[in-house]
């Protein structure tokens, strides 16, 4: 009945009004031209509580020309809370009617518990004891964990009720935040099979093809920016006119954002060069023009795509579809209507494709789909038949887009008996049970967000001048009050009222109205109580909860959702085992696989053997297989990577600041730097050559990164004058820069395990030496460098001592120094000392002073690590090593990452994290195992515990 009369309703419109407020005034002006019209009808009008000014002219007409004229106003005569009535709605239109009013009173009979929310809620009034209302069991107040158990405890009440015989229909649900709950409504009630209707308004200019054409629109107006230009291949109706798919999207916009891409180009020639990334394929490192720092060797690329060529084959797709010359220019505004039908014309076959996959879900999309074309062309129509005027794109944009944004699709229940969801604007039958959702501060009653264009004290200086603006915030806010307690007069069953502890990232604290509620009422004569929503164990006890149990597995989906959820969690305790385990034999061979699969941690993967290793590895790598398998497996395996964005990051920063300071010491090395000033000099030259040769010049042309580059650029030229200070003051001079294992001066070095050889590969930074003696130096440009010996120990910072090892065997020379140098901006410590090497140093005062004159004069503003005893007698042995001492690390680093690399060519990935690793991972977000077996660093106190020799060391 609802579908035919609406079609009359459409057919009577003619399509002539596109919206309600139209609609309204039509209607207005319709009566007052033809008041014999309504001359021998009764109108009644009921459940509205404030009136429009087009709605008022009806309401006149009506009152002057009708037969007769009932309004139906709820009053708050003399309740504790009738400042939120609408009695002043009643004084307005006895007032528009001229004083021709019966007021008739009709007193509404409720139940004690009802009664006292009629008069009590908002009033914030005290209630002893001996005043609370008998509830009767009408009223449950609940709290829940978050949303997902808030809805999942009103999913079991209705699939509780239906199976004692009550229909979907007698369950109403109120939402306070319909965008918050609506997904977890509707993916909890699918698992459930509970028919729903979610009464909210769709805006037109949300739906896909809406949006395909404001976004192409906004596409021609900014001259295809690559904001826009994004927002407009990521509309799912691109997706599937691309043969590449949200795939290319994503390729697309990673391109632009690495190359700084600001406007796409629009020709149909060949635009987006070919930057390939630095790759290792075949064992054979590819350099390009665009490379990474050479901080340390962590990128491996195991294929040979050309990044530029999907990303190229999207531009010239969006160039097709869109064909950005022919909306350019001044046009009569007709020519552009035409230019956007042709458009629609041109992605109907997609768009049909995309209506039958959104329908697959749910016919409650397919409604809204068909709605969306009749509304399209009676919104180009009417500008067509309005508009007759020369425009660019941007007027175009403005008058199509100030059209469908007030446009919204209001559809009808596509099921006869279904759940009802709705929020403050919906109108609730009460027939039977009413769930309220989201009983939270803030939520219920809901509170204005802020942009109003008039403040409430704006508002109250006109009320003083005599503009009275309505309805006023104040007015408003109580309107909403009002709502609230008419909707919980509502329901002839039970109302249930909940609310999330926690949402939106944060915790949520409950409504007054919770308060209220157990302020006013009592069950047996004692406080309301909170139910607690608990879905964390089931029990086969007899009782409640194998009824909540069984209630939660009552469908094949939530059976498999629950087994997935709770079981493999370890959510369960040893008690729900027989639950889970007959929830288990419920579910199809495939869903009990994946319920199997997921219950273990992977452990090893099988690969072919060149997967893991191509010939050779990094030490860098082995470093971070130790921190995490897991995080390895994602690295360098799957070899997955953030986004470049054209921001300006970490690597960025370490790349210019190593390649600076490579050129700068070798200028020192070949007594080229005769000055501080020179240095400075030095540093600007090697500075711009950095940006050059890296392909940095993308972050010169935003001017965020821009100045970050300029300040870092002053901040290498301090570095370097300090360090050219610094470097006088040490016997030991610069020998090798940037050096490469198994090139120049330092001979290859390899792994052997299991029969197997795999070469080590990387890059030393700076090597010193005096005579027969080298220390080894590593650049961080980071904060929380140190060289520990736990950390060394579990394999984290074993790249040093393999470099040792390296330049020992290579020059015969005996280590006197293993140090990581940060060279991060910071300020001077409490002894005036900026810079500090963090490592292990030699254990002859001599060789420190050599190392740095200030050792022996003034070693807390030595570079090198001096420390001591309390007494300052003997060197700290953990700091300061022998030559022996050297060499058991070095040994002992050689060995783990042989282990290493037996482990990773073992195919091991199982997640098993270092203490806190997962806080500072990149892949944190896709990890299912964040937190799982992490493992604690080991207290390690002297070298014992680096020993190789004898039994093997764990």
């Amino acid at each position: 009945d609802l579908a035919l009369i609406y079609d009359g309703y459409l057919a009577a419109l003619e399509g002539k009004h596109s919206d309600s407020s139209t609609r309204l005034y039509a209607l207005a002006e319709f009566l007052k031209q033809n008041p014999s019209a309504i001359a021998s009808t009764n109108f009644y009008i009921t459940d509205i509580y404030d009136f429009s000014a087009p709605e008022l002219e009806i309401i006149k007409s009506i009152a002057n020309n009708a037969l007769s004229l009932t309004v139906g106003i709820t009053s708050g005569y003399s309740n504790p809370n009738k400042r939120i009535y609408p009695d002043r709605v009643a004084k307005k239109l006895a007032s528009l009617c001229e004083g021709r009013v019966q007021i008739e009173r009709n007193d509404e009979s409720l139940p004690d518990s009802v009664d006292a929310i009629s008069k009590k809620l908002f009033s914030y009034i005290s209630t002893s004891a001996d005043e609370k209302a008998e509830n009767n069991g009408k009223v449950a107040l609940r709290s829940a964990k978050d949303r997902s158990d808030e809805v999942m405890r009103l999913a079991l009440d209705v699939a509780k009720g239906v199976r004692e015989g009550r229909r979907y229909k007698d369950f109403e649900v109120y939402a306070s935040d319909l965008d918050a709950y609506g997904q977890e409504i509707k993916s909890t009630f699918a698992r459930y099979e509970i028919p729903y209707f979610i009464d909210k308004k769709e805006l037109l200019s949300e739906q896909a093809k809406a949006r395909f054409i404001l976004q192409a629109i906004a596409c021609y107006r900014t001259d295809f920016r690559l904001g826009e230009v994004c927002d407009f291949i990521k509309n799912p109706l691109f997706s599937i006119y691309s043969r590449y798919g949200e795939e290319g999207a994503y390729l697309f916009e990673n391109y632009c954002l690495k190359y700084n891409v600001r406007f796409v180009p629009t020709s149909t020639d060949d635009c987006f060069k070919k930057h390939e990334e630095r790759k290792i394929f075949n064992a054979k490192e590819q350099k390009s023009g665009f490379i990474y720092a050479n901080i340390d060797d962590k990128v491996e690329i195991l294929d040979n795509t050309v990044e530029n060529v999907i990303p190229e084959a999207v531009r010239k797709e969006v160039v097709d579809i869109l064909t950005p010359e022919r909306f350019k220019g001044s046009k009569n505004i007709k020519v552009f209507v035409e230019l956007t039908r042709e458009l629609l014309e041109k992605i109907d076959p997609y768009y049909v494709k995309y209506v039958d996959k959104i329908a697959s879900q749910s016919e409650y999309f397919r409604k809204c789909a068909e709605q969306v074309n009749s509304k399209l062309e009676a919104v180009l129509d009417e500008i067509v038949e309005v508009l007759d005027e020369q425009a660019d794109i941007n007027k175009f944009e403005s008058v199509f887009k100030s059209m469908i944004k007030t446009l919204k699709i209001a559809l009808v229940p596509t099921y006869l008996d279904c759940v009802f969801i709705g929020d403050g604007e919906s109108r609730f039958a009460g027939n039977g049970d009413i769930y309220v959702l989201g009983a939270n501060s803030g939520k219920l009653p809901s509170q204005s967000g802020g942009g109003v264009v008039l403040t409430d004290k704006d508002e109250q200086m006109l009320s003083a001048l005599g503009v009275e603006i309505t309805p006023c915030e104040r007015q408003k806010a109580l309107d909403g009050m009002y709502a609230v307690c008419d909707l919980m007069k509502k329901p002839q069953g039970r109302l249930v009222v909940s609310y999330p502890d926690s949402g939106d990232g944060g915790a949520l604290r409950p409504s007054t109205v919770v308060f209220e509620l157990q302020n006013m009422l009592c069950e047996n004569g004692k406080p309301l109580e909170i139910e607690r929503i608990d879905f964390e164990h089931y029990t086969t006890l007899e009782g409640k909860d194998l009824q909540k149990a069984a209630l939660a597995l009552s469908t094949k989906k939530a059976c498999f959702n629950e087994v997935l959820k709770n079981g493999v969690s370890g959510r369960c305790d040893a008690n729900d085992t027989d639950v889970f385990g007959a929830a288990l034999s419920l579910l199809s061979e495939d869903e009990k696989k994946l319920v199997n699969d997921s219950r273990v941690s992977p452990v090893k993967i099988a690969l072919p053997e060149k997967s893991y290793f191509a010939g050779r590895t990094s030490v860098s790598r082995l470093e971070t297989f130790f921190g995490c398998p897991y995080a390895h497996y994602f690295n360098y395996i799957l070899s997955l990577r953030k986004r470049k964005d054209g921001t300006f990051e970490g690597t960025e920063n370490g790349t210019i600041l190593h390649f600076v300071l490579e050129k700068f010491f070798g200028d020192v090395r070949d007594g080229n730097v005769k000055d501080e000033d020179e240095a400075k000099q030095k540093a600007y030259e090697y500075f711009d050559r950095a940006i050059k040769e890296n392909n940095f010049e993308v972050l010169l042309e935003k001017a965020d990164t821009g100045r970050i580059l300029a300040r870092l650029k002053e901040e290498g030229a301090t570095l370097c004058k300090d360090l050219f200070k610094v470097q006088k003051r040490s016997a030991f001079r610069p020998f090798l820069l940037e050096a490469k294992i198994g090139e120049g001066k330092i001979e290859p070095m390899s792994l052997e395990f299991g029969g197997k050889k795999v070469e080590l590969k990387g890059t030393i930074d700076r090597v010193d030496i005096l005579d027969d003696k080298f220390i080894i130096i590593d650049y961080k440009t980071y904060k929380s460098a140190d060289l520990t010996l736990k950390e060394l120990y579990c394999g984290q910072k074993i790249q040093l001592y393999v470099y040792m090892r390296a330049v020992e065997k290579s020059l015969g020379a005996t280590p006197c120094g293993v140090f990581y140098f940060p060279v991060y901006s910071s300020f001077t410590d409490e002894s005036g000392n900026r810079y500090k090497y963090k490592g292990q140093a030699c254990d002859s005062r001599e060789t420190l002073g050599l190392i740095d004159e200030m050792a022996t004069s003034n070693p807390d503003c030595a570079i090198v690590p001096f420390k001591t005893d309390r007494k300052g007698e003997n060197l700290n042995p953990e700091i300061h090593l022998s030559k022996e001492g050297f060499d058991k690390l070095g040994d002992y680093a050689v060995a783990i990452a042989g282990e290493g690399a037996s482990k990773i060519a073992d195919g091991y990935i199982k997640p098993s994290p270092l203490k806190d690793k997962c806080k500072k991972c990149d892949f944190a977000a896709i990890c299912a195992y964040k937190g799982a077996n992490e493992r604690k660093m080991p207290k390690v106190k002297g070298l014992e515990s680096f020993d190789t020799e004898g039994e093997k060391n764990e």
